[in-house]
């Protein structure tokens, strides 16, 4: 088993409809995302809310793969959160309650082959 590190995004400002930040690459087919974790800061003065999605290949963001929903961020705070193991093909969404107020980033995480 191979293990890669890489970026799996650049630092992104979430927007109010749900956004891809990456996709778990699809070759070798039998990639995975494992140990992933993302900072999101709030960068206004009052709480907002964010929500991330792991969603399965060809899939769609949904109740169903939530694993972070409508969290409430103080403002000027931030909030690490673990990432679900994802397989190939999968990729991560994620909205916030306003516009170009959340910045998320990478924190950790490693593709494993």
């Amino acid at each position: 088993m191979a293990i890669t590190y890489s970026n799996f995004f650049a630092p992104t400002v979430l927007g109010i409809a749900a956004a891809t930040l990456f996709t778990v690459p699809t070759t070798p087919t039998t990639t995975l995302l494992r140990g992933g974790r993302v900072r999101m800061t709030n960068t206004t003065g009052v709480a907002q809310t964010v929500t991330l999605y792991a969603v399965p290949s060809a899939g769609a963001a949904g109740v169903g793969n939530a694993f972070l929903s409508a969290k409430s961020i103080a403002g000027n705070d931030y909030l690490d959160v673990d990432v679900p193991i994802m397989p190939a093909g999968a990729f991560m969404q994620g909205l916030a309650s306003l516009a170009a107020s959340i910045t998320i980033q990478p924190l950790a995480g490693s593709y494993f082959s």
